[in-house]
């Protein structure tokens, strides 16, 4: 029997799946509910008390999911070579998205920014996180994790469960109808740009949404490339990549993403699996999809 649960968290849509012999108990996913406000209330870098805005107003911060989150950020920065990086927020401040999306006003033009290496200006030691310069922005690196512990959660009551938090996709066990997960990914067209059964993670990252006009019309969006401080300028709109890891799936999504076809070298290099889309409608594609 499929049970299913949605609700909002981190400004996207959250969908829960699990496949039972029999009815779930009431509650099953209070849970899991209850691990994304946490983990919103932590790293929300909207909420002026979470952990998160503490430490970028410069406060040394001892906890240990800060701790564990920041050495992630700091591991795919090197995995990536640098095209993931935490240390965006300024620039990303600075290209307009300052606030929550839907409050968006950007009033600037677009300017180049100079976006520090995270090992640098980051220390951590034990438990202890503090940040030497500039601002860290978390978002998308804690909404891979968190699906990733989502999942997880739910597996050891339910073998088999499914969590979808806004493009970030992470599944245990199977469903009713084979092995893994039966899924697919659309293409920016809107047709299926991928179909097929799923055991693992999948992570999409696109710059055809959450996008704003600034001051004379030039359009922006929220992925920032770490070279120039500005919103990306890649030949690639879309990119989803296969993992083991949700949070790993994530930052390649978005470091091939920025950094095109180079980077998605580099990623297939690493073992993934690569489904990119261009802006000239070229689909390049790794084995494993």
């Amino acid at each position: 029997m499929e049970s299913h649960e949605s609700f909002r968290a981190m400004d996207t849509d959250i969908d829960l799946f699990i496949e039972t012999a029999g009815a779930p108990p009431p509650g099953a996913f209070i849970g899991v509910r209850l691990l994304f406000e946490q983990q919103e209330e932590r790293f929300s870098r909207f909420r002026e008390q979470s952990l998160l805005s503490r430490l970028n107003r410069g406060e040394v911060i001892e906890d240990a999911w800060l701790a564990r989150v920041v050495a992630m950020a700091i591991d795919a920065h090197q995995l990536t070579g640098g095209y993931f990086n935490p240390m965006v927020l300024p620039a990303l401040a600075k290209a307009g998205y300052d606030r929550t999306f839907k409050e968006i006003d950007a009033e600037g033009p677009l300017e180049p920014q100079r976006v520090p290496d995270p090992a640098k200006v980051i220390r951590v030691s034990g438990l202890s996180v503090e940040l030497l310069a500039g601002q860290i922005d978390l978002g998308g690196i804690v909404k891979g994790w968190t699906a990733d512990l989502a999942a997880e959660h739910l597996a050891t009551d339910h073998r088999n469960a499914f969590v979808n938090a806004g493009g970030d996709i992470r599944c245990l066990g199977d469903d009713a109808t084979g092995t893994g997960w039966a899924m697919d990914v659309s293409a920016p067209d809107g047709s299926t740009g991928w179909n097929g059964r799923l055991t693992g993670a999948i992570a999409t990252s696109t710059t055809l949404k959450r996008r704003w006009t600034v001051r004379g019309g030039d359009e922006a969006h929220h992925l920032i490339d770490p070279g120039t401080g500005m919103p990306s300028d890649s030949p690639f709109v879309q990119v989803s990549v296969k993992a083991e890891a949700c949070w790993l799936a994530e930052v390649w999504a978005k470091a091939v993403l920025i950094g095109g076809p180079r980077v998605m070298q580099r990623a297939e290099r690493a073992g993934l699996a690569v489904l990119a889309h261009g802006r000239d409608g070229a689909r390049p594609v790794s084995e494993g999809w």
